[in-house]
């Protein structure tokens, strides 16, 4: 610098120097009149021939710097004033400035060891000053962001002249002093903050890596020499005297938008250098420092958390002991300060809070395989209890006190945790020991803070995850805590446990089969039920032990049979098992609507008939056939007692026991069907269906209406093959079938006196599956079959019989009528001979006189066709004829249980075995005839009030003389002996 001072020196006279220096004395001390420009000559002259003069110069300067900004900013407030305009003014201020800053910047350039610490110090404080100065002016004052203050500072040209000094002296020390510009940079800031916090965020811009980096280092070094003293001090204390901390946390604040990744690497740099360093004083401070900065920022609390809890192995940790052991004995209280700060900081943390938690249940009672990598050390485990104990202590505080004021405070952590609230349950049922108190502490205290929809969310979960018991038990004990603020919780987790499942069910696919599908099993659908179970056995038992009288969750249920009955109809069993069993345990209300009612009904038919299926489709279940099958039962039983349910259960059970599918469990046959298979001589087997074929010609262009245009009648070569009938069951099994089709008929048609009892299910074990036992037996239902039941049975067993309501009058005519009717009785006799199981059913219910009543037109068909077919035939005796005896004596068993034929007349069929054909030709038409004389009625009192008159007796007495030799022993059936 003296070289190229005295360089200009030569160069000028002395008379000049002189006289520059007088003017510039002269301006600048008001002695006398000299203009702007001659004095800012004069300035810039001696700034370049005088070194010494250059403190003086810069002075000068930072008032036209000043000057110029006021003028700049002034200019947008006032119009001309001081009879000048400002607009001159500014222009020569501004010329002027640009001279000078072009100087500094040859001078930094030429010589930047010596300009820049100089010039950047001015720099630094002048900006600062003017950043304070005019804070209040209109166009600062009401800019909300730090880029609005950056974009109006830069907007002015004497600020934008100021930082680009300022950006050059800083490019020229960031590779030889750092710390000097950084420092410069931090005191400035302490001194002017937060006015001066958008030169930091330019100058910050610029150079991120070597700021972020030198930032953290000035201030670790600050924080370092502030505890100096000793660690023994108050760390409060200590914090308190650290000025730069504000500033570190400032700068870094204002570069995390662009630059997040720097501070993040820089971070996590400091720290591990402070696991490997040397000096022990930033071996044990770092740490505390990085948790302060944390403390006062957010942005930094989110890195370290993210961030710095992943580094923290076992191995990491017991190092972090062992570095602040002499620190913790001998200062115990700073260390307790150490903590507090601590748990306060994972209180605060929002971002990485469920990872946070893990990582304190992780260290302070660690997994038993750690994969032979290094365990926490008992100290650092017993740290981190002590932690947690704290740490909950404070959740609890925070919560309670919130909600006893009825305000909703903000805490981070819990926040955090409501958003990661699907991993929390996880965590809880995968844990054991300390852990579980802990996870469910926080679990309530999670659902306390986030509100109904995250409590439901996190018991919904449990119900959703658990396997056993022992894990289920935890929902009670959230639920337990959870109410205390939560009152209506409950309603709330059913409804999201039912939201899930019916999306589940809507995705589930319809089957066309019967529902022994082997489809692969919804795991989570069926723990869900099967706990479900669990708790709806619990809940019932709590009420038989007068704990409470009615219980929400079980009201809940009853309010979502429909959702249920969607899983009834599972390609899965045992998710239809599981639902039936739900759905019969929790019972059905009064109030359900008709259309529920209706889909019930015929979804639990459907899965009647398929429990039915099971045990043909696959070997060894037979024991949940049954178990389904009883549970069908069971809740076809508390259905039925809903008055409108009766009628749609005898339809639609009737109807499914006559249909193809089903019939063959009964012993029945369906009617053979053709289908069309192809053989040609490709070899193409593809089935072919003459339907579809003539709806495709349907589609086409109508061609004139002839017998080739109007019919498609196949393809060549292709003919009809008979489709293979089902394979015929035991008869023990058809036997069974039978009885318990009847039995479920009987269920739907007996007249209460008293509803039945909601059936429950042993669930205590989601693997065991009780069959179902009543809570008492049904000593208080008569056995008698309800009016409506049997008039609804009736004419089903008619409509399903008869193909057309034509002759179905409940009157019989004439004997001789039956000429008229004889194919309609044939098609009667047949429909019946191929479905057996409704012969059962006429029999078991022939007791009630309205059942055949309304079935009288089949009753009348039967007989028919048995004596058309007797009165022709030729055999010896009417046992030779065996389906007819068999149809006539079930005939007469069942008129003679319904009273409607009265006693000796009703033992005629002990006769048959021993007649003719012809001879029961006769005596059928005897019965016919009074019948016919004796119309049935729907009075049970008018048909038990008949008697026989000798009349009616001719036939038989005849008969009987006739056969004396082997009718004798029959005489006392028939006559007072």
């Amino acid at each position: 610098m003296a070289t190229a001072s005295g360089d200009i020196l030569t160069g000028s006279s002395a008379s000049d120097l002189r006289r520059q220096l007088n003017q510039f004395l002269q301006g600048t001390s008001n002695g006398g009149p000299v203009s702007y420009d001659a004095l800012s000559h004069s300035a810039l002259y001696l700034l370049r021939t005088v070194p010494v003069a250059r403190h003086a110069v810069l002075e000068h300067y930072s008032m036209s710097f000043d000057d110029a900004i006021n003028t700049n900013l002034s200019l947008s407030e006032r119009g001309p004033w001081g009879g000048q305009d400002p607009e001159v003014i500014l222009r020569s201020q501004q010329t002027a400035l640009q001279d000078v800053t072009g100087v500094l910047l040859s001078f930094i350039k030429s010589n930047a060891e010596a300009w820049a610490p100089i010039v950047s110090t001015w720099a630094l404080s002048l900006l600062g000053m003017v950043s304070t100065k005019y804070a209040a002016k209109r166009g600062v004052q009401h800019s909300t962001s730090l880029n609005e203050v950056l974009q109006m500072w830069m907007a002015c040209p004497p600020a934008k002249m100021l930082i680009e000094i300022t950006t050059e002296c800083f490019a020229a020390m960031v590779g030889g002093a750092p710390d000097m510009c950084v420092d410069a940079l931090l005191e400035a800031s302490v001194r002017y903050s937060p006015n001066f916090d958008w030169v930091v965020a330019h100058i910050g811009s610029c150079f991120p890596r070597t700021i972020i980096t030198r930032v953290l280092n000035c201030g670790l070094k600050d924080y370092c020499t502030s505890s100096s003293d000793g660690l023994d001090k108050d760390m409060a204390n200590n914090r308190m005297k650290v000025p730069k901390m504000a500033s570190v946390v400032g700068i870094l604040g204002h570069l995390a938008a662009k630059h997040s990744q720097d501070i993040r690497k820089a971070l996590m740099a400091l720290f591990e250098a402070s696991l490997h360093g040397e000096s022990q004083s930033n071996r044990m401070t770092t740490l505390p420092f990085l948790l302060q900065l944390a403390s006062m920022s957010d942005m930094l609390l989110q890195i370290l958390t993210s961030d710095l809890v992943a580094v923290l192995s076992p191995a990491v940790v017991n190092k972090l002991h062992r570095q602040f052991t002499h620190w913790k004995r001998a200062a115990p209280s700073d260390y307790n300060s150490f903590l507090n700060l601590v748990v306060h900081l994972i209180a605060k943390c929002k971002v990485g809070s469920c990872d946070m938690i893990n990582f304190l249940l992780q260290t302070a009672i660690p997994q038993e395989d750690n994969n032979g990598g290094e365990m926490p050390l008992e100290e650092v485990r017993d740290t981190c209890i002590e932690i947690m104990h704290i740490l909950l202590f404070e959740l609890q505080r925070g919560v309670l006190s919130k909600k006893g004021n009825g305000l909703m405070g903000d805490m981070p952590l819990l926040t955090g945790l409501a958003a990661q609230v699907e991993a929390l349950p996880g965590l809880l049922l995968s844990s054991r020991g300390n852990r579980i108190p802990w996870l469910l502490k926080l679990l309530t205290y999670t659902a306390l803070q986030a509100g109904e929809n995250c409590a439901a969310s996190i018991l919904a979960a449990v119900v959703f995850n658990s396997q056993t018991p022992q894990q289920l038990g935890a929902f009670y004990r959230l639920k337990q805590g959870i109410e205390l603020g939560i009152p209506t919780v409950t309603q709330c987790v059913l409804a999201q446990i039912f939201n899930k499942l019916e999306s589940t069910a809507a995705s589930l696919p319809l089957p066309s089969t019967p529902l022994h599908s082997s489809a692969a099993p919804e795991i989570n659908v069926l723990q869900a039920f099967r706990n479900l179970e669990r708790i709806v056995c619990v809940e019932q038992m709590k009420i038989r032990k007068k704990a409470f009288s009615c219980s929400t969750i079980i009201e809940g249920l009853r309010q979502r049979h429909s959702v249920l009955c969607d899983f009834l109809l599972s390609p899965d069993p045992n998710i239809s098992l599981c639902a039936l069993r739900l759905m019969t345990m929790v019972g059905f209300p009064q109030d359900l609507s008709i259309s529920l009612l209706t889909r019930l009904c015929g979804v639990v038919t459907v899965c009647f008939y398929s429990s039915l299926h099971l045990i043909i489709e696959s070997t060894g279940s037979l024991t949940k056939r049954n178990r389904m099958t009883e549970l069908c039962m069971s809740c076809i039983e508390q259905l039925s007692c809903i008055p409108f349910t009766k009628s749609l259960f005898i339809h639609y059970l009737v109807e499914g026991a006559v249909q193809k599918e089903n019939c063959y469990l009964f012993g029945g046959r369906c009617p053979v069907t053709a289908v069309i298979n192809s053989s040609t001589s490709s070899g193409n087997t593809d089935t072919v269906s003459l339907l579809e074929e003539n709806r495709q010609q349907s589609l086409s262009i109508a061609l004139p209406r002839f017998h080739s245009s109007v019919y498609h009648g196949g393809v060549i070569r292709q003919i009809g093959k008979a489709q293979a009938p089902h394979k015929p069951l035991p008869k023990h099994l058809v036997s069974k079938n039978c009885l318990t089709f009847t039995e479920t008929l009987w269920l739907c048609c007996r007249e209460l006196t008293q509803a039945v009892p909601a059936a429950t299910v042993d669930g205590t074990n989601g693997q065991k599956e009780e069959p179902m036992e009543t809570n008492q037996p049904p000593t208080n239902i008569t056995q008698n079959i309800s009016e409506g039941s049997a008039r609804t049975l009736g004419c089903v067993i008619v409509d399903v019989l008869t193909l057309d309501s034509l002759y179905n009058d409940v009157h019989w005519q004439d004997p001789d009528f039956r000429r008229v009717t004889t194919e309609r009785d044939t098609l009667v006799w047949k429909r019946l001979e191929e479905l057996p199981v409704l012969w059962n059913v006429i029999q078991e219910f022939s007791s009630s006189c309205v059942f055949l009543y309304y079935l009288s037109p089949v009753l009348r068909s039967l007989m028919a066709v048995m004596m058309n077919h007797l009165e022709v035939s030729r055999e010896g005796f009417m046992r030779n004829c065996p389906k007819q005896c068999e149809a006539a004596i079930k005939l007469v068993y069942c008129l003679t249980q319904g009273s409607w034929i009265p006693s000796p007349l009703s033992n005629i069929s002990e006769l048959f075995p021993f007649v003719s054909p012809y001879e029961a030709y006769l005596l059928l038409l005897g019965l016919w005839r009074y019948i016919k004389e004796k119309p049935p009625t729907e009075l049970e009192k008018d048909m038990k009030s008949r008697t026989c008159e000798a009349s009616h007796m001719f036939v038989i007495t005849s008969i009987i003389h006739a056969n004396i030799d082997h009718m004798g022993h029959l005489c006392p059936r028939f006559f007072n002996m």
